[in-house]
């Protein structure tokens, strides 16, 4: 990651620039799959404010010299950590940055799991995500252009319980 990029939670004020940034990071996905109404394109203001104020819910953000330059979302379920919306300005995506903000959202809550989900023609999206040490889990058929491929990566952070001997 480049020096200088300040990471953080995500609050209200940077939900504007956070959508810019989700918007032109995604539009390459909707081009791959030729859906240009994919959820996070189409997503509003008030509808990731209203994530945002949800229980359970954060996001953090990447801000280089005070440019707003990648963002993520976490849901806390339980001893799950449900990660979403990685979104990396195009002009600094191949600089670290999504495994950085990968990094900081698996150190959001004390989970033993963290679980995402992207596109099957999205290679590079998988590729990082198994770098990173995610495993896929399994696949779901959305339509003709689109298979969900859903990966989960075992966190440190929690020790996973033991089988009780018997």
């Amino acid at each position: 990651m480049a020096i200088g990029v300040v990471l953080s939670e995500m609050t209200a004020s940077d939900g504007g620039e956070a959508l810019t940034v989700q918007r032109s990071a995604f539009v390459v996905e909707a081009q791959l799959y030729a859906e240009p109404s994919l959820p996070p394109l189409v997503e509003t203001l008030d509808d990731l404010l209203a994530w945002l104020d949800g229980d359970a819910h954060l996001g953090f953000v990447a801000r280089y010299d005070g440019r707003l330059v990648g963002s993520i979302r976490v849901e806390v379920d339980g001893d799950c950590l449900r990660l979403s919306r990685l979104s990396v300005a195009p002009d600094w995506q191949g600089r670290g940055l999504g495994a950085a903000l990968l990094t900081q959202a698996e150190r959001a809550a004390p989970a033993a799991e963290a679980r995402l989900f992207t596109g099957h023609l999205s290679t590079g999206n998988l590729h990082l995500y198994r770098r990173l040490g995610y495993v896929e889990e399994r696949r779901e058929r959305v339509d003709d252009q689109v298979t969900l491929v859903h990966l989960r990566k075992q966190l440190a952070g929690v020790p996973t319980p033991r089988p009780m001997a018997g």
